[in-house]
C-alpha cells in the first residue's frame, strides 16, 4: 500500500460520487430527515392552501379545511 495508491483510490471515489450526484434526478434521490419532517407537518396541518384560486375582496387566501371538507378563506 502506497500513498499514491491511496490518493488514486480517493480521487476515483470522489469522481464517481460527483458523477452520481450530477446524473441522479431530484425525484430519484433519497429523502432527507428535513423532507420527512416537512411532510409530517403538512399532513398534520388542518388547512391546506389552494393555489389555483385567487384571494377574495378582503385579501384572504383560500384554504381547504381537512376536518370539515369545506373551502375557507383565512388571513395568512
Amino acid at each position: 500500500m502506497s500513498l499514491a495508491g491511496v490518493g488514486n483510490a480517493a480521487t476515483g471515489v470522489a469522481v464517481v460520487e460527483l458523477a452520481k450526484n450530477m446524473l441522479t434526478s431530484a425525484e430519484n434521490k433519497p429523502a432527507t430527515k428535513k423532507d420527512i419532517q416537512e411532510l409530517k407537518t403538512l399532513i398534520k396541518s388542518r388547512y391546506l392552501p389552494i393555489k389555483n384560486l385567487g384571494k377574495d375582496a378582503t385579501g384572504r387566501t383560500p384554504n381547504y379545511d381537512v376536518l370539515t371538507g369545506y373551502l375557507v378563506y383565512l388571513y395568512r
